[in-house]
């Protein structure tokens, strides 16, 4: 092949994955959903715990460092969060989208990094926070949010749907990439630190064992994690599934196939975890809402409502009767041909 044809059709492959055009529901959809989900998820939550610890714990990341950020009181933690949550059912909404979606990964930096400044760390808020800022950079308030409707009101005109552009489509590759190296990066960590013996060493027995004695940020929901632990090979496959779905996800970025495989079982190995070990990665479930197309979801949902209503007054005795008085009494010209020819 030639290198010239092979290397244009590569970039073509490369600018139809980051901006095809697509609709803006979907983008809208994914804005609407992980907000909501989001507020659901830390609405019970409380960051101003942090402002009470003492300072002597304080040994700031890289963010913190560089911006120079301090830890604040409790008091002022707790008018924080509540701009925060705030602007998360503002960014749900769509009410000041695009200062909402500011003000939300700006408050939400904050708070997500806080706690690793003392030394507890989490695996899954540095999603959130990149979802966050991709989200405030984007148009994601062109369709389904209060701001698009009073424009529309305020012109006093059906405004037309916002046309297809690739404005709609980067947003959510971004986030897709992102998950994808969050696996990757998991997956040769543990290979560069324990290779394939992190599969075979009994490694899998061991977390579930510790994590039925308090050690996680919440109790297993099940025992069951201690019946795997007592079959080696059981628990040496559920390791080998949970490393190979890791060190492949990347490939649900360029295969349909691959992601239909490879996003749902991420997705129950996360809550696998949670299940059987008590780590609770909620906030990071909410970022899977980017990988389904939405308005494909929205096209047959539409469809299937339609052909059920269909058959709905299909159905009805009155539309039987009138299909039958329709094709059994004749018309009046007929009545009247039927005469003269009498």
């Amino acid at each position: 092949m030639n290198p010239r044809s092979l290397a244009a059709g590569v970039a073509r492959r490369w600018m139809h994955f980051w901006f095809e055009p697509t609709a803006a529901a979907n983008l809208a959809f994914c804005r609407i959903l992980f907000f909501a989900l989001l507020f659901v998820g830390y609405a019970a939550h409380d960051f101003s715990a942090w402002g009470s610890v003492s300072r002597r714990f304080w040994t700031p990341i890289w963010l913190f460092e560089h911006t120079g950020a301090e830890p604040l009181d409790r008091s002022t933690l707790w008018i924080l969060q509540t701009c925060w949550k705030t602007a998360l059912i503002f960014s749900a909404i769509g009410l000041y989208t695009r200062v909402s979606m500011t003000v939300a990964f700006a408050a939400g930096a904050y708070l997500f990094g806080l706690p690793h400044n003392f030394g507890q760390t989490y695996h899954f808020d540095a999603v959130l926070v990149f979802t966050l800022g991709v989200l405030a950079l984007s148009r994601a308030n062109a369709a389904l949010s209060l701001d698009a409707l009073i424009a529309r009101d305020e012109r006093r005109s059906k405004m037309p749907a916002a046309p297809k552009s690739a404005e709609y489509t980067w947003p959510v590759r971004l986030v897709w990439v992102a998950m994808a190296m969050v696996f990757l990066g998991a997956a040769t960590s543990k290979l560069r630190h324990a290779g394939i013996a992190w599969v075979l060493s009994g490694s899998m027995r061991t977390l579930l064992i510790r994590a039925h004695y308090g050690i996680s940020d919440a109790d297993p929901l099940v025992k069951w994690g201690l019946m795997v632990a007592n079959w080696p090979a059981a628990a040496s496959t559920l390791a080998a599934v949970s490393l190979l779905t890791e060190l492949l996800f990347p490939l649900a970025l360029f295969s349909v196939r691959a992601r239909w495989i490879l996003v749902p079982a991420s997705a129950a190995m996360i809550l696998g975890i949670r299940v059987l070990m008590g780590p609770t990665f909620g906030g990071f479930l909410s970022a899977y809402v980017f990988w389904p197309s939405w308005t494909a979801v929205g096209h047959r949902v539409h469809a299937w409502v339609h052909s059920r209503r269909h058959a709905r007054y299909s159905a009805t005795p009155s539309c039987l009767l009138r299909a039958v008085r329709h094709c059994s009494l004749p018309g009046k010209k007929t009545r009247q041909a039927s005469g003269r020819s009498a």
